[in-house]
């Protein structure tokens, strides 16, 4: 399968960073729709998504943390100088489109055993720190985002699946290593709300648009600040509808997630099997929490 061309790449790159006036000539050179205007890059990539790897494969959805980490271990494995947010997807799509370049120059000057080990290089950034969350991402993207928006998820997302097509045998270090979402009936549950807002442990992103699809469903107010804040908010209000309503988002994600190509089976079957479970667990609860509501004297579910 054909690599991705390193300067599409780069392009693509460009139009995940902050809004510029570089991106207008980029989205009309890359055919895709005018960028938004104003504040619609915040919107999407401040308030709703974050395009940071931490973000989404830390066991506590935070920036920062273990994950950049190791993604800044690779940068440095492949004898580059990590940046200060190395996991940015920008940053990301960056260092690939210069593997991919360093590649191509060792095979034209007949370095053929170099360019072998930079293309390896490339494929392990590519299934290693970009796949393992940029699919359910990009899918959020196409949902929330603005048609220009819409249409550069869609581009990328079919640039990558040109890339190296043969990944590891086995998953993904991020994937094997992530936490499960801990069981608040047997671990307690302080820290419940917050696994709730980290992907890697539910298989869910649950943005702040998400919450106000919950909010409205159940007739109450989304409370302004953080989506913790918010969270915790629904939750007091009505323990069990918002659990309810959290457990169908996961149904419904779980559903998603199986229509990703076969090329992108490891993560799918990651992201599809935590989503599931995320789903079983919280109705257990949303019934428990209904039954604690209909009957004050019975057990807490945690």
């Amino acid at each position: 399968m054909a690599a991705p061309p390193a300067e599409l790449l780069r392009a693509l790159a460009v139009l995940a960073e902050p809004a510029s006036p570089a991106h207008e000539g980029l989205a009309r050179a890359l055919d895709l729709p005018a960028p938004p205007e104003g504040s619609g890059w915040a919107d999407l990539f401040l308030f709703q998504l974050h395009p940071y790897a931490s973000v989404h494969l830390g066991p506590e959805g935070m920036l920062g943390g273990e994950v950049r980490e190791r993604i800044a271990g690779f940068w440095r494995a492949v004898g580059r100088t990590p940046p200060p947010e190395a996991d940015h997807l920008s940053a990301l799509l960056g260092l690939h489109a210069a593997l991919r370049d360093e590649a191509a120059g060792h095979r034209e000057a007949g370095e053929e055993a170099v360019a072998e080990l930079v293309e390896r290089s490339a494929a392990a950034l590519l299934h290693e720190h970009l796949l393992p969350w940029l699919p359910p991402f990009l899918d959020r993207v196409e949902a929330l985002g603005t048609p220009h928006q819409a249409a550069w998820a869609g581009l990328l997302r079919a640039t990558l699946a040109a890339g190296p097509g043969a990944g590891p045998s086995e998953a993904p270090v991020h994937l094997r290593r992530a936490p499960e979402l801990p069981d608040p009936r047997a671990e307690g549950g302080t820290e419940f709300a917050a696994h709730l807002l980290a992907p890697v442990r539910t298989g869910v992103l649950v943005t702040r648009h998400d919450l106000a699809v919950v909010a409205r469903g159940l007739g109450l107010g989304l409370r302004a600040g953080e989506r913790r804040y918010a969270l915790d908010h629904l939750l007091g209000l009505d323990p069990s509808g918002t659990l309810e309503a959290l457990a169908e988002l996961a149904r419904d994600r779980a559903e998603s997630y199986r229509r990703w190509p076969e090329s992108l089976e490891r993560p799918r079957r990651f992201w599809v099997s935590r989503a599931e479970r995320t789903a079983g667990l919280l109705q257990e609860l949303a019934a428990e929490a209904q039954t604690v509501r209909s009957d004050p004297e019975a057990p807490s579910p945690s």
